[in-house]
């Protein structure tokens, strides 16, 4: 199966947002779908990067 997301752009988007390697990893699977598209990683890396900070929050209380 091919690859149709540029890996370069990848590393970009997870660079880009702060996430865990659980999450990285999330990302990437995400991309290696064959229909996977640029703004559903985007968002999936948003959502996830969120749900992270939100944790780290209630964390520090």
């Amino acid at each position: 199966m091919n690859n149709l997301i540029n890996p370069l752009a990848l590393g970009k988007v997870l660079k880009k947002y702060n996430l865990t390697p659980q999450n990285k990893q999330q990302v990437v699977l995400l991309s290696k779908q064959k229909t996977a598209t640029w703004s559903a990683i985007h968002r999936l890396a948003r959502k996830l990067e969120f749900k992270q900070s939100v944790v780290d929050q209630q964390q520090q209380h």
